[in-house]
């Protein structure tokens, strides 16, 4: 997926404007949950996104939804990464 064609499918799910987050090589984060969804792309490096029975990894173009409240953790690759999130 491209950025223009994630941009696209944030608006017609009904998220905000995407904000760029940058993860440092190997960043390796706590469980947490959020009040909010949220809907990610990795636009550089490896992003993954831990959970209670499982590590799924996304690269480059790939994208994910988390809903609210569920429990997870956020790590990078040994590159780093670079996500664009919108939530709702």
């Amino acid at each position: 997926m491209t950025e223009d064609e994630f941009r696209t499918e944030l608006a017609a799910r009904g998220y905000g404007e995407p904000r760029s987050f940058v993860f440092p090589p190997d960043a390796d984060g706590e469980f947490h949950s959020h009040e909010f969804s949220a809907m990610v792309m990795v636009t550089e490096g490896e992003f993954r996104l831990g959970f209670e029975d499982e590590i799924r990894v996304f690269e480059a173009g790939e994208w994910c939804e988390v809903p609210a409240g569920t429990v997870h953790l956020e790590q990078a690759g040994p590159i780093g990464a670079t996500i664009l999130a919108g939530t709702k």
